[in-house]
Formats: structure tokens, sequence, C-alpha cells
């Protein structure tokens, strides 16, 4: 059977019910796509794709860096296709229009899809690890629970995000590195990078797991495939002459500067925003010298890296890389300055394989739920008259407390097998370095 014959028969195995979840999704959301997400300035999030669609339009995608201000990359393909759809169908390219408004929400409910299929396909293969009955049945619950995801829904429908096709590839690279088809997975978590950078917090877990099942060979045929991957999809502006705008862009996002610790994100650094007036991430820390929020943040984050790549060492199956990815993704939230309202949403995906499978870990993943859905509504809600109401309410401070305590709880779940395995590395290392001949007098 051909190539073609093989994936027209895997699309013909795909259980009714899964589609049925997918159409009943899609049109939930069709009726929400109508509404908008206000910011506390009243601004729209989703202005900034008509607004770089507008120079993709005026000008050629190739010139999007020098006609825009913009601070995404590889997300001007999509909207450069976007472009071509809207220029057969005719339509104004202004903020009012309410045929761009529409169009510009459905690359996002694809993305949505897509997430759906993946979380089915991770249950279920975490399912036959884990030597679960009722396969299906499982996968089945793992989808419809992604699909009607208040947060997920809202992220998409809503406020036009693109959060499900960041973690569609977290979760598919994850799932593709543990199952021994590295250089697949690394390709496909560099689309996920391109499209926005956020995919960089699961690297230390595709290290461990490349590193542990496939060996040094393994990890530097995958950074290479990763490399290629990104110079495919740049080179064109690379050879326009826009390397170094680009450079700036990553630049920026990586070390960006909103004037204070927590960009509307309800973490721990909301509280040090509260308490010492909003200092801004390159301050010192209580008037220390050397020591600056940004660096204490990084340092923590470091830290939180150190505990999940600890903890997978010794458990470098999917669902050792679906916890651990998890927990890196709870963290990029809590832990490091300037994270956002959404920085949460792909604990949602990498997670839910196996909250299906261990109902141990329900607590955490319905209160995560519930503390970033109230988060991603009080920062933009749908009615304009909200927007900033509610975003420095005295909610907030109870929502960022559970989230540290939540964060805090799963630290001191893996903590230990961290340190375990630490130790165990230490002894077996220093068994086998040769001890010391005294030299001759």
């Amino acid at each position: 059977m051909s190539r073609l014959g093989r994936y027209v028969e895997r699309i013909r195995r795909v259980p009714v019910a899964l589609v049925a979840v997918i159409a009943s999704a899609l049109l939930l959301r069709a009726f929400l796509v109508p509404l908008n997400a206000y910011l506390t300035n009243g601004y729209q999030d989703e202005n900034d794709w008509k607004h770089w669609m507008t120079a993709i339009h005026q000008h050629g995608v190739l010139n999007v860096f020098r006609t825009s201000d913009t601070d995404y990359v590889g997300y001007h393909w999509v909207l450069w296709l976007l472009t071509l759809i809207y220029d057969a169908v005719g339509g104004p390219y202004s903020e009012t229009s309410r045929s761009l408004h529409v169009l510009i929400k459905m690359p996002s409910l694809v993305f949505d899809v897509a997430l759906i299929a993946i979380v089915y396909e991770a249950t279920a293969l975490l399912a036959q690890e884990l030597d679960a009955v009722h396969v299906p049945r499982l996968a089945l619950i793992g989808a419809a629970v992604i699909a009607f995801q208040p947060a997920v829904v809202y992220d998409s429908a809503i406020w036009a995000q693109t959060d499900a096709a960041i973690t569609a590839a977290m979760l598919a690279a994850l799932l593709l590195v543990a199952s021994g088809r590295h250089e697949w997975g690394w390709g496909v978590w560099m689309l996920g990078f391109l499209l926005k950078p956020q995919p960089v917090l699961v690297v230390p877990v595709l290290v461990v797991l490349t590193f542990r099942l496939g060996g040094p060979l393994a990890l530097a045929r995958s950074w290479t495939v990763a490399g290629i991957v990104f110079v495919l999809v740049l080179s064109p502006w690379f050879l326009h002459g826009d390397g170094m705008r680009i450079e700036r862009i990553y630049r920026q996002l990586f070390f960006a500067d909103y004037g204070r610790l927590s960009s509307a994100a309800w973490n721990f650094w909301w509280f040090i925003d509260a308490l010492a007036h909003r200092p801004g991430p390159t301050e010192h820390v209580m008037g220390l010298p050397l020591i600056k929020w940004r660096y204490l943040g990084g340092l923590l984050s470091l830290a939180s890296a150190a505990v999940a790549c600890g903890w997978l060492w010794s458990r470098t199956t999917l669902r050792g890389a679906l916890v651990a990815g998890s927990y890196l993704a709870f963290a990029f939230y809590v832990v490091p300055v300037s994270t956002h309202d959404r920085y949460l949403y792909p604990f949602l995906g990498l997670m839910l394989p196996v909250v299906v499978l261990e109902r141990r870990w329900l607590p955490l993943y319905a209160g995560a739920s519930l503390t970033l859905m109230l988060n991603m509504f009080f920062s933009a809600p749908p009615v304009q008259s909200w927007a900033g109401r509610w975003i420095d309410s005295p909610l907030s401070y109870v929502v960022a407390g559970a989230n540290v305590a939540m964060f805090a709880a799963f630290t001191a779940v893996l903590l230990p097998g961290a340190v375990a395995n630490a130790g165990a590395l230490t002894l077996r290392l220093w068994r086998r370095t040769p001890a010391r001949v005294p030299a001759a007098a």
C-alpha cells in the first residue's frame, strides 16, 4: 500500500465519536466567534493580527518586518495565507470589519481541532503504556475535556489566540520523542517555537528524553533537524536581509520589560508587584547591588528545570515526559518575571492524558483550570465596560495564592524523586572515578 493509501486508511479509522466531539466543539465556537476580548485599555489583541495582515496586503509578506511593529515571526506565513483568502473574498482591512474579525479567528479554531486530535492520541498511547482497559473510551474522554475546556474555548473563539497551536506542538513533540522518533519530535517542536517561543519551556524534557533514549548522536541529529526547519521557514526573510530584525524580535520577547514583574499573570510575582509598588524586572532586589528581579526569576526557573529533569531521569516514558512537561508549564507561569495571563494554558493539554488515567491528579488539574479561566476572563473580558475592572481586585490575590500553593504541591510531589535520582547519579559517578595514587616522595 502506498503512503497516501495508508493515510487514507488511517483517516477512515477515525472514530465517529471523535468526529462528533470535534464537530460539537466547532459548533460551540461558532456561536462565540462574534464576541471580542477587551484588554485593560480597551484594545483587542486581534487588532495586531489585522494590522500585520494589512502590512502584508500592502507591501508583501517579505516586507512585514520593515513595515509593521510586529513581535511575531513564523505566524506571518499563516497571516499571509489569510490575506490571500481575504483578497479573494473581498473586504476592508480595518479594525471594525466583521468579515476580517471572523476570518482572523479561523486559524485558532483549526489549532483547537489539532489539539483535540493530539490529546486523543496521547491519551490512547498513555493508556496502552499503562496497560489500561477501555483505551478508546479513555482517549475520547481526554478529547472531550480539552474540546470543551472553558479556557481553551475562550482562548480561541473569543480571544483569537494561538495557544492551542503551541500546546499541540509541545504535546506532539513529547509523544514523538518518547516513542523514539526523536528527529520528528524536534522538528515539530521547532514549528511550534516559530509560531511563538513559549515551547522553549519543554526543551529540558526533550533533551533528557532524547539523550536517555537515543544517546548523544540522536540528540545531535535532532538538533540538526530543528535547525533545518528553522532555516527553511525563515530563509526567505534571511535572504531578504531581515535577519537582524528577527534577532531583535526574539531578544525583545525573551527579555521583555512591562514595567512590572507580572504582566497580568496571577502568580508569585503578583504579590511582589503589590508590596514593592511594581518594580521593573531590571531593578535590583531590595537594593542589593548584584541581584535583579529578572535574575531571581531566572534562578527559580533553573531550579524548576532541575527538579523536572532530575525526576524524569529514571522515568523516561511517555507518562514521565507528560508529568515533567506539565510541571515546567506550571513553572513557566509561576516563577519567571514578565509572564502573561495565558501562560498556564499548555498545562491543560500536557497534563490531561495523565489526569484521565490517574485521577489523583484531578484536584491539581481542576484547580489550575479554574484559576486560569478566571485570570483570562478578568484580564480580557468579553464586555468592553468590564475591561480592567477586576484585574487588581482582591480576587486576584486569592487566585494568585492558589496558583502558588498548587505549584508548591506539584514541586513537593516531584522533588523527592529528583533528589533521589541526583544522589544516585552522583554516587555512580563518584564510584567510577579512579582513586588518586599518591605521588612518589
